[in-house]
């Protein structure tokens, strides 16, 4: 009897159980409190890769435009030291670089030196970083057309001369390799491309060709 009257008690249960899910009342999930908006909301990484890319201010970045690159041309032939003196003075304010370049000579040797400086003040400067640098040979050029220019040395040979040039260059001093003797001379320059040398030209020598940039010493 006992064992019969549990069967029935846990039948009633699970018919009770069974109609209270079946008929009892719909319950909703609690809802979500509102997320303040100015907190970032988490993101997939998918979300990030599919995103398409913002400009900046809406506007295509733009490439910087490249610098004009220099002119370069040789003017002359200057046979006295004079007119080479003033033809320099005229151009060195309005070129970027100038260098002078000396025709072969009849066999009188070369020379290495640095062009004229602004003052002697400036000369003695380079040549106290000369000695620094360990060069000897050297003296500061006091008067004439070529004050405070700096000789670094005469050679009996282009060889010579031009490795005691590249050793100076190397270190850092713009120094020049010339013929000696009766060679004219050209005035090599570099300058932007607005610089008119045709305007310039007629009125210091006789002649202006173009030059290699690269063979601008």
């Amino acid at each position: 009897m006992l064992t019969r009257a549990l069967i029935v008690l846990l039948l009633v249960l699970n018919l009770g159980v069974a109609a209270w899910w079946a008929f009892g009342p719909v319950t909703s999930p609690p809802a979500v409190s509102g997320i303040d908006p100015s907190i970032a909301r988490l993101q997939l990484v998918q979300e990030v890769r599919t995103r398409p890319h913002r400009l900046v201010d809406n506007q295509p970045a733009m490439a910087a435009p490249a610098p004009a690159a220099p002119a370069c041309f040789e003017i002359g032939p200057f046979n006295d030291d004079a007119a080479l003196a003033q033809a320099r003075a005229t151009l060195q304010t309005q070129v970027a670089r100038l260098s002078i370049r000396r025709e072969p000579g009849r066999g009188r040797g070369w020379r290495v030196w640095l062009p004229p400086m602004t003052d002697r003040a400036a000369a003695q400067a380079v040549a106290e970083r000369i000695v620094s640098a360990g060069f000897k040979d050297y003296y500061i050029v006091l008067d004439g057309d070529e004050a405070n220019s700096i000789a670094l040395g005469r050679y009996g040979n282009e060889e010579a001369a031009q490795r005691r040039r590249a050793d100076l260059q190397a270190a850092g001093f713009p120094a020049q390799a010339e013929a000696l003797g009766g060679g004219a001379r050209w005035l090599q320059v570099a300058a932007t491309p607005a610089f008119d040398v045709a305007r310039v030209q007629p009125t210091i020598a006789a002649q202006q060709r173009p030059l290699d940039c690269a063979t601008l010493r």
